[in-house]
């Protein structure tokens, strides 16, 4: 293999490349990136066997070829260089590297030893803009468990159906629900599926964090193929394919409450200021007490820390129905209410031990459901 490609281009690569990898003492070709040349581009491949990632980059290719080289040493090395033209080639199962006055060589191990990255068989197919993507799984990947425990609710859920896309997340104490109307004026030109019937993808956390990496600023198409087991986001010149969780994602539908005995709605920018001070007085429980006074037309936000002090803030709302003071972790609340569009928010409750649900007033694609903390 002979190629030239510049520093800037091969850099990027190789950064989201490396976040694939993972020290494997057990088989350490795993550690290593697969370079080879496909059809006049120099190709990057990684994989950890959960998931898979390639791309593309623009190169002059003298010769093909292939070869699997360090990783974390090939990125250090390459994100030192000056930003000028690269040469690469293989001699003797070592890959030289020349940029400028600067040269070096790595010793490599056979590309033939590499994993093959599978395929997926694209029996479902959805194409999405990128910021739309971007936007409706940063709105619930927050709520997500951190913990593999329970895979299937350490991920993203997906809910396809003729109508809509629902993208859902749960820890076990909030819900994260985000719905695209495929109907919708704003989203025509912006979405396209092809499907015979509704789907349920279960998305690794993970596979997501990544993606949302990988998007950053785009602005353009991301074609998404899913079979039964695999799923493959096309960025163009970057190929991310993941494991799908298997097994069914829980009933998340039983805990949506269908009524509120208290309705109380409040300026969102008020709320989140409030909370965030309050949470400089909270406790180790991260606690915070809101309570409504409908006699006074306001929300209480309180926290009270016995060694160090209190806080307390009143809000202007417009409250209906009966007055309840309830306790929640306000991380967990501020995680909500930073992913609501909008100026004003709808707080509904049922008492003070039951989950309560954040929603814009306007507009039903997000809503947010939070189970209170009992007993403090």
């Amino acid at each position: 293999m002979n190629i030239t490609c510049t520093q800037e281009n091969l850099k990027e690569s190789l950064d989201h490349a490396l976040r694939i990898v993972k020290q494997n003492s057990t088989l350490p070709i795993l550690n290593n990136f697969l370079l080879s040349t496909d059809k006049g581009r120099l190709k990057i491949s990684s994989t950890d066997l959960e998931i898979g990632f390639t791309s593309w980059i623009s190169s002059k290719v003298l010769k093909d070829g292939s070869i699997t080289i360090p990783a974390q040493l090939l990125s250090q090395f390459i994100g030192n260089l000056p930003k000028k033209n690269i040469n690469l080639e293989v001699k003797d199962q070592k890959l030289h590297i020349v940029c400028d006055n600067i040269k070096a060589s790595i010793s490599g191990l056979n590309s033939d030893d590499f994993p093959i990255i599978p395929k997926v068989k694209d029996t479902f197919n959805l194409v999405v803009n990128s910021k739309v993507l971007k936007e409706s799984l940063s709105d619930v990947v927050n709520s997500a468990a951190l913990s593999s425990a329970r895979p299937e609710i350490s991920s993203v859920y997906l809910r396809v159906e003729p109508d809509c896309i629902k993208f859902i997340s749960t820890d076990g104490f909030r819900l994260a629900h985000k719905t695209l109307l495929l109907s919708s004026e704003y989203l025509k030109d912006k979405i396209r599926v092809d499907f015979s019937k509704s789907q349920n993808i279960i998305i690794p956390l993970r596979t997501v964090g990544e993606v949302l990496r990988i998007l950053g600023d785009k602005n353009t198409e991301i074609q998404i193929n899913v079979d039964q087991n695999q799923i493959l986001f096309n960025f163009g010149e970057i190929h991310l394919i993941s494991r799908l969780i298997e097994g069914n994602y829980p009933d998340y539908e039983a805990i949506i409450p269908k009524s509120s005995e208290t309705r109380c709605f409040v300026s969102k920018n008020g709320l989140e200021e409030a909370v965030r001070l309050s949470g400089c007085f909270s406790s180790r429980l991260n606690d915070i007490i809101l309570k409504t006074i409908s006699a006074q037309s306001c929300l209480e936000v309180f926290s009270n820390n016995n060694e160090i002090g209190n806080h307390k803030t009143n809000i202007d709302s417009e409250i209906k129905g009966e007055d309840v003071s309830i306790t929640f972790n306000w991380r967990y609340f501020l995680d909500g209410l930073k992913n609501i569009r909008g100026d004003e928010i709808i707080l509904e409750f049922n008492g003070d031990q039951k989950p309560a649900v954040v929603k814009p007033a306007r507009g039903i694609d997000f809503f947010y459901i939070l189970m209170p903390i009992k007993n403090v």
